[in-house]
Order: structure tokens, then sequence, then C-alpha cells
């Protein structure tokens, strides 16, 4: 994933990631969907504040296109909710656009920049009531 964003935002391959330093005891969960055993899909819940916060969906290019991201994100979204979050939001960058009109197609929709987000470039923040709260 790192990769690939990094050739997104014409950043250099080894560059740091604004998220880099995510406390791992921040981290609720983290889901690794697989077929015939090799990882090819992956994300985490942490805890944010009063928020759930989605990160580092990621899903293997030659495996999307066959719903893996959404039975991901409703996994989390159930997850979530498990953990007591009334809402769950994202963090995402301008240029993702295919991810950006994926939460949107899933009813999230654009929030203020999150506290880890302010400051850093092309951010956009985004969040989803979550069901039965």
């Amino acid at each position: 994933m790192s990769a690939e964003m990094n050739e997104l935002y014409g950043r250099p391959r080894a560059a740091a990631q604004p998220d880099a330093g995510i406390d791992p005891d921040s981290v609720l969960v983290t889901i690794v969907g697989d077929e015939v055993g090799e990882p090819v899909a992956t994300a985490s819940l942490r805890q944010l504040g009063a928020d759930v916060e989605l990160k580092r969906m990621y899903v293997v290019p030659e495996a999307r296109g066959r719903g893996l991201a959404s039975e991901l994100l409703a996994q989390l979204e159930a997850r979530a909710t498990a953990f007591g979050a009334t809402r769950l939001v994202l963090h995402a960058g301008e240029r993702q656009r295919a991810a950006v009109d994926f939460y949107r197609s899933r009813g999230y929709a654009p929030i203020p920049l999150l506290a880890p987000y302010r400051g850093v470039p092309e951010s956009l923040c985004f969040a989803r009531a979550l069901a039965g709260r």
C-alpha cells in the first residue's frame, strides 16, 4: 500500500506516511483477507479519541473488483459497533479517487479534518453513522 500511495502522490519510494507513528495500543482489530492462503486485503480499526477510525484499508490490485473491499468494510463496521462506536471515521487523500468514490457510495460523508491529518496536504476525512446506534 505504501508503495502505491508514494507513486500516486509522487513521493520517494521510501517516504514516511503521515500515520506511520500509529500507537499500537490504539489498534482495536486488524483483519486480513486471504485467497488460497495468500493475503490479498487488509484493514484495521483504531481508537481515535471518542471515534473509531478505519485505517490502512487495502486490496492488492490483482484481487480488486471481487467485492473484497465491501466485505471487509462490512466486517469492520460490525466490529466498530461491537466496540461501542456510534460512527466510523476515515482519512483518504484527494488523489485516491477510487477510494473516495467507494466510501461515498457506502454512505460516508465529508467531515472536517481529524486532528492527525490537519496540515497534511490533500487530506480528506469522512464519517458514517453506524446502524443500531
